[in-house]
């Protein structure tokens, strides 16, 4: 599942755009997450990498700006070999006053943790290898290209497989617009 993920990203870039246009500077955050904070994997934190990029078309949608998404790659790394995932999806970010903004996405998710019916002792049984992802935060820009942005992150198979236990992360992260 992880090997697809590069085509379907290479997919995904040409599906959003019919001609050729710049790409904007992508934006890069890194953080600290509470790992499944109220669930059967609590008790450790995960690192968070992620990417984001302005689709093609977006600054000339202007006031229908909000509505265009941004692309968004990335992986939850836990550091006590619980689970793990790789993401893509989507992103919409509103400013609402002064630099606070207000972000929601929408996803998928490959992880590495356990499927069956029974699971390991502190490890989620989470049903189906490909998981959705949604997510929603709230951000300050710190000026110079740099923010802050807490938020929370659910993924689950939506009911789809037999087990759908689900993971809720809560964090930190901090970015970079290049």
């Amino acid at each position: 599942m992880l090997r697809a993920l590069p085509s379907l990203i290479v997919a995904l870039l040409f599906a959003c755009s019919s001609e050729a246009e710049e790409w904007r500077a992508p934006e890069l955050r890194l953080g600290l997450i509470a790992h499944d904070a109220a669930g059967k994997e609590q008790g450790s934190a995960s690192l968070a990498a992620e990417v984001l990029f302005a689709l093609p078309g977006r600054e000339r949608a202007g006031d229908f700006q909000r509505l265009v998404p941004r692309l968004q790659l990335g992986a939850i790394l836990n550091t006590a070999g619980r689970t793990s995932f790789a993401h893509a999806g989507f992103a919409w970010q509103v400013d609402l006053f002064g630099g606070l903004f207000a972000e929601a996405g929408l996803g998928l998710a490959a992880h590495d943790g356990d499927t069956g019916p029974a699971s390991r002792p502190g490890h989620a049984a989470l049903g189906c290898r490909l998981l959705f992802r949604e997510t929603i935060g709230l951000g300050y820009r710190l000026g110079g290209g740099w923010s802050v942005l807490g938020s929370v992150e659910h993924v689950s198979n939506g009911g789809l497989c037999v087990r759908n236990r689900g993971l809720t992360h809560v964090g930190m992260r901090v970015g970079y617009q290049f």
